[in-house]
């Protein structure tokens, strides 16, 4: 996940937590609605229905960022 992706401002979140997510989501400028933005109210979802982490990855990743070296990590 990356905050004003495409842009020379263009900066990678390796943890969040599910408030940070919300606000960066509110401000409308961070999370493409027919990309990331799903994704990310899924997480906040998910962590406020009692999930105790989120992680935010591609497939070709999927262990590496269970074992916290790469992905975005999102907790409540």
């Amino acid at each position: 996940v990356a905050l004003s992706f495409g842009t020379p401002q263009q900066r990678d979140i390796d943890e969040m937590t599910a408030a940070e997510a919300e606000a960066y989501l509110a401000e409308g400028v961070h999370f493409a609605a027919g990309s990331m933005a799903p994704k990310i109210e899924a997480a906040i979802d998910y962590l406020k229905a009692g999930g105790s982490r989120v992680i935010i990855t591609d497939p070709a990743n999927i262990s590496r960022a269970v074992g916290g070296e790469t992905g975005t990590h999102i907790i409540p």
